[in-house]
């Protein structure tokens, strides 16, 4: 897409002022927090779970074969295990995914640390000698190359699969096997490990369907549920008196066909006293209610139809505003705003939903709503000028959203019709847009101003 003349002399001067006060100044680099650490909410680590759950086997071996750190917290056990199971279990989009060679490994993993429990019994100990070695054996997938106390009784693989687990796992098999090679008896503590669990293992399991369990076990079950792995990842993510609400009102069953979209967009929904706080505060409440088709007052009511509204593109458009400041976010929920501007990013094709792939849609809105700056008559700033834009936006383009955009244009006079615009170009998934090319200069003529 060709720069017209008009912008090209604009971005030479900006660059040129913005290198120049960089010379002459010194600036400060300001470290922002990312907006999703990817972790579970800070206050999971902080209040107790509603119940527990049984890990089978020590739980070095469960987060090695999980994919999970061995220095978390015991509550971030199950919220990352579910992340992962999601993340990197499947190949494919929600229940009919395929799983992966991770997914697999780890369900064997847990069917065979169930065995070795069994084995350890009460005690937690796992208990053999010579004569007793034989059960042992063939759950680790091994056999004795000779009698038992034999300076030649080696260990050989019996089941290539049992093997490999018992391996990678990290079970003491050099130390099994120097024991039946001296004949002496084998001990190792193989304790079944409690971790917490938000609410209760019942609440999770009687959120799925009777006929899709393949067994009462939490963990089996988010191993082989990946909704259901989403839905407690994203809930995990919510504060304490958020999911409590939502829990106790809405109930997990419900919330369980909605758990891309609460897992994506569900992190910044807060309830306090039975409300919701929504983006711009009591004065947005009513705008918001339009658009939701329930009130903030009432969560069990709100918060379900949020997320399912547009196939989740209100919950984006929702979250990207609650993660801007108070003021951007009175700016943009003014009653004149809120609608016209949500209507631009929503457009007229839902044919995808908003938390369809492995990562978030539309980046852009948040970078778009953040990086706005406003006149004293409380307009936006356009940098160039809305004509240079008008200019942009008319020249020669495959894009049919572009396009259609470029006739509105022709009549522009308000800087809102320009972000406007921007709101429906942050639904493009292409990284050369209008507005990539408006987000750059947006940010040259920010830091331009900030060393001014």
């Amino acid at each position: 897409m060709p720069i017209p003349r008009r912008l090209s002399t604009f971005v030479m001067t900006a660059l040129l002022m913005f290198c120049t006060s960089a010379v002459n100044a010194q600036s400060a680099t300001h470290l922002r927090a990312p907006v999703d650490d990817q972790k579970p909410h800070s206050e999971a680590a902080k209040l107790p779970a509603s119940g527990e759950v049984v890990v089978p086997g020590p739980l070095r071996s469960f987060l090695r074969m999980a994919g999970v750190s061995q220095k978390i917290s015991s509550n971030d056990v199950l919220p990352l295990l579910a992340r992962n199971v999601y993340v990197q279990g499947y190949e494919g989009w929600q229940e009919r995914g395929r799983p992966t060679e991770f997914l697999i490994l780890l369900g064997r993993y847990v069917s065979q640390a169930k065995e070795l429990a069994a084995l350890a019994g009460p005690n937690g100990e796992i208990h053999v000698t010579c004569d007793q070695a034989g059960p042992l054996l063939r759950i680790l997938g091994y056999r004795m190359r000779a009698a038992c106390g034999q300076r030649d009784a080696w260990l050989i693989t019996e089941d290539t699969e049992r093997a490999f687990l018992t391996t990678d796992s990290g079970f003491p098999l050099p130390a099994l096997e120097d024991s039946l090679r001296r004949g002496s008896e084998f001990r190792y503590k193989y304790p079944k490990t409690p971790v917490p669990v938000l609410f209760t293992s019942s609440d999770w399991m009687g959120a799925l369907n009777p006929r899709s369990r393949r067994s009462p076990d939490l963990v089996e079950a988010l191993i082989h549920h990946p909704l259901l792995a989403r839905l407690y990842w994203g809930v995990s993510r919510m504060d304490a008196e958020t999911r409590t609400t939502l829990q106790q009102s809405i109930g997990l069953k419900k919330l369980l066909p909605l758990a891309s979209n609460l897992d994506f967009y569900g992190s910044q929904i807060c309830v306090r006293a039975g409300h919701v706080q929504v983006p711009g505060g009591s004065n947005a409440e009513p705008g918001w209610k339009d658009l939701v088709g329930a009130s903030p007052d009432s969560p069990a009511e709100f918060v379900p139809k949020l997320l399912a509204k547009d196939r989740g593109w209100l919950a984006a458009y929702f979250d990207s505003l609650a993660r801007t400041s108070q003021e951007q976010q009175k700016r943009f929920t003014q009653p004149d705003r809120l609608k016209t501007f949500y209507s631009a990013f929503r457009g007229s094709d839902l044919s995808s939903d908003a938390a369809r792939p492995a990562f978030r849609l539309a980046p852009g809105l948040l970078v778009l709503l953040t990086r706005t700056r406003w006149d004293s008559n409380g307009q936006p700033i356009v940098p160039g000028g809305l004509d240079v834009w008008k200019e942009i936006l008319n020249q020669k383009t495959e894009s049919k959203l572009v396009r259609d955009w470029a006739r509105r244009a022709a009549h522009w006079n308000q800087p809102d019709q320009l972000i406007e615009a921007m709101f429906a170009l942050s639904r493009m998934e292409t990284d050369s847009s209008p507005l990539q090319m408006y987000l750059m200069f947006q940010s040259i003529q920010r830091a331009v101003f900030d060393l001014l």
